[in-house]
């Protein structure tokens, strides 16, 4: 499983969805920035690790929807 640019992420306990906008290398590791939506609220972006997000992926807590 590979996360690419434009994929969509949905967080099942607290019902945000998310968009994955950026990966980006740096020297500790890759770089994912995530654009999430939460309802009545403005959007905000947050950056997490890619192999943190790809475990939470295979947790099931976060859903991922491929572009």
């Amino acid at each position: 499983m590979k996360l690419k640019t434009g994929d969509s992420l949905f967080e099942p306990l607290s019902g945000n969805t998310g968009e994955v906008m950026n990966i980006v290398e740096s020297p500790e590791g890759k770089l994912v920035t995530i654009r999430w939506r939460v309802e009545d609220h403005l959007h905000h972006d947050t950056e997490h690790f890619y192999s943190k997000v790809l475990k939470s992926i295979k947790r099931g807590e976060i859903q991922l929807t491929p572009k």
